[in-house]
């Protein structure tokens, strides 16, 4: 039993983690495709998928249908207000 609840204390932090290194990646580069992170970060585009429809679910990122493809911005892009002087 002790042993369960370490090992879903360790998959609750690999996924936070992963959570908030594509949250990274979306607020520092903008508009980025699934592909593309997966790219960058040397993980599997399915991983990828996984964690932003998790994202999403959780309004933290948006998706936006470009061309045949997704592409995916954290949502703090379309919240900002404007300044004008």
């Amino acid at each position: 039993m002790y042993f369960d609840d370490e090992e879903e204390e360790e998959e609750d932090w690999e996924n936070r983690l992963r959570h908030e290194v594509i949250e990274f990646i979306l607020r520092r580069y903008g508009i980025m495709s699934a592909n593309d992170i997966a790219r960058a970060l040397g993980w599997k585009v399915v991983e990828v998928n996984r964690v932003l429809r998790d994202l999403e679910s959780a309004g933290r990122v948006k998706r936006t249908k470009l061309g045949r493809s997704n592409v995916w911005t954290h949502m703090e892009e379309y919240h900002q207000d404007k300044m004008y002087y």
